[in-house]
């Protein structure tokens, strides 16, 4: 059989096998990827949703952490202090936070205060403690024992769903402790939000996919928590489920309804596709049937008689005779310069390359070499090497940051100032190495008190500290001095040589203003001065707060 007619057949069943091969591949392999897809689809949206309410319950377990880690918190517990109440307990607090259920509990998990409240209402909020709480409280009390004492204070957390009143209610519980993470535990306190329909609804806002929610019991039934539910509701729509576990206990069933259109977009492509092949194959066939014979069987022929010759003589220095002038004749005479040019190029490019990715891993290795020296010279910059506290040029920068910050928005700026009493005798006494252990243990305690990330704690010269306590008021300013002597105090640092205690103890200046441009900055620190000034006129030890006001007034009158 001749090449021509081997071709001609050749050519006829390329298509034919081309054609069942395209049908094939479209019906066993690209429709099931767009399925696939639009499972997958289905999966991360159910994902989402599942992700928007675990990062709802890590919300409502942030805001615990805060409220129970708070020596406030811990005292009212202990007391029942009811200016606690009316400073942190109303109905705004929790409309704020957007929590329904707020409960604080004393060990034996009664209610020591509780409010249960509805803010989906128009006419303002509507108060169900009274009808709810017991409920709840009851729903809630064997999370209790899933909390080990014995963990860090970071893991002592229980979180869920109950229901009340048909309605699920997400909520986190923490044992209360004081500031500092320390015991004994007190009580419990429980945010929870109600998961209404109109919460529901913002959720669905947010994640772009509407959904609902089911309670499930804790066994969950037969279903693994990992698994998801996917069922084909019509032609036209997809359900997918899962279910919310909250720490290894199943809690919700999450269920979304999409529309199939990736897999219908999938069926009309195949479909579209399988046509347009069979119509594209049999043109294509029957042209190079036509063109074949006159345009490449001849060709062809003389390009084997080349190849025979050159395979013949075993001289692999020939190249292609063909001199046609069309383009199987300028693909012989392209193809044999191509190699060439090809081969020196690479050999070039593969060099230049070399040189390029040296250069560029020196440009990222001195990056990198000027990145960390930046970051050392600022750190070394802005603390104190001996007490790792922030040094001068830091708190200047700091002060003068919360005075322009505080000046715009109205909120008070509160400073300490303190000093180790008759520091220069313990030096005398124990020796200037262990004078740098008590620094560094006074400043630790200073450090620890700071219980926002705005605030600073600062080395102001050899054993005095000033701290700076932006958004602070004078009330609480006091509070933080006063725990902070205590702390001192407790310490029980030795000082046999102090005439005023045989520990060590200190001195706490205190002001407290709202800035304005009325008032200059270092008004503010020259009154916490003078108040300290005066703790030491008065046989120190001890704490005293003086307004801005009053001391540049005092000011005025001496200097008059």
């Amino acid at each position: 059989m001749s090449i021509s007619a081997k071709t001609t057949a050749l050519i006829l069943l390329m298509g034919i096998l081309l054609s069942f091969s395209a049908f094939f591949i479209q019906r066993s392999v690209i429709y099931p990827a767009f399925h696939d897809i639009e499972v997958d689809y289905a999966k991360d949206n159910i994902d989402r949703v599942i992700g928007r309410l675990e990062a709802q319950r890590e919300i409502i377990d942030a805001t615990v952490y805060d409220w129970t880690a708070w020596d406030d918190t811990y005292s009212f517990i202990r007391t029942g202090n009811p200016d606690y109440i009316a400073s942190n307990l109303y109905p705004d607090t929790f409309l704020n936070f957007g929590f329904d259920v707020a409960l604080f509990l004393n060990l034996a998990g009664e209610p020591v205060w509780g409010g249960v409240f509805d803010f989906s209402s128009e006419d303002g909020y509507v108060n169900l403690t009274e009808t709810h709480l017991d409920g709840i409280v009851s729903a809630i009390g064997g999370y209790r024992e899933r909390i080990d004492f014995g963990d860090s204070i970071e893991n002592q957390s229980a979180s869920g769903v109950v229901l009340v009143d048909e309605i699920p209610v997400l909520f986190a519980m923490r044992p209360i402790v004081r500031s500092d993470g320390t015991g004994p535990h007190a009580g419990y306190v429980v945010f929870g939000q109600f998961l209404r329909d109109g919460l529901i609804d913002r959720f669905s806002e947010q994640l772009v996919q509407d959904f609902s929610i089911e309670p499930v019991s804790e066994s969950g039934g037969s279903e693994d928590p990992g698994d998801y539910t996917l069922d084909v509701i019509d032609q036209a729509s997809l359900s997918a489920s899962k279910i919310y576990s909250i720490n290894g206990t199943p809690s919700l069933r999450a269920t979304a309804i999409m529309p199939r259109n990736i897999t219908e977009l999938g069926r009309e492509i195949t479909q579209f596709g399988i046509v347009l092949l069979v119509l594209l194959c049999g043109f294509f066939a029957a042209a190079l049937l036509l063109l074949f014979r006159r345009i490449v069987v001849k060709p062809i022929m003389s390009l084997r008689a080349d190849i025979s010759n050159i395979s013949n003589g075993m001289d692999y220095s020939f190249r292609s005779s063909i001199r046609n002038n069309d383009e199987i004749g300028a693909l012989s005479r392209e193809f044999n310069s191509m190699l060439a040019t090809i081969e020196a190029n690479n050999m070039e490019l593969l060099w230049l390359n070399t040189e390029l990715t040296l250069k560029h891993q020196k440009v990222l290795e001195v990056q990198g070499d000027l990145q960390e020296a930046n970051a050392e010279l600022k750190r070394l910059s802005e603390h104190d090497p001996l007490t790792g506290l922030s040094n001068r040029l830091a708190l200047e920068k700091k002060l003068k940051q919360a005075w322009e910050i505080l000046c715009r928005t109205g909120d008070p700026l509160s400073v300490i100032l303190v000093d180790i009493d008759f520091f220069k005798l313990y030096n005398d006494r124990y020796g200037h190495q262990k004078g740098d252990r008590c620094l560094k243990q006074v400043a630790d305690i200073l450090a620890s008190a700071m219980q926002r990330k705005s605030d600073m704690a600062a080395r102001y010269g050899g054993e005095e500290f000033l701290l700076v306590l932006p958004g602070t008021d004078a009330k609480d300013a006091i509070g933080v001095a006063a725990s902070i002597r205590e702390q001192i105090i407790a310490a029980n640092i030795e000082h046999d040589r102090s005439p005023v205690a045989p520990f060590l103890t200190i001195s706490i200046g205190i002001s407290s203003i709202v800035p304005n441009g009325e008032i200059e900055m270092d008004s503010l620190v020259w009154t916490a001065d003078k108040a300290l000034y005066a703790v030491k006129g008065s046989g120190r030890n001890n704490f005293r707060y003086e307004p801005v006001c009053v001391a540049v007034e005092s000011s005025s009158q001496l200097l008059g």
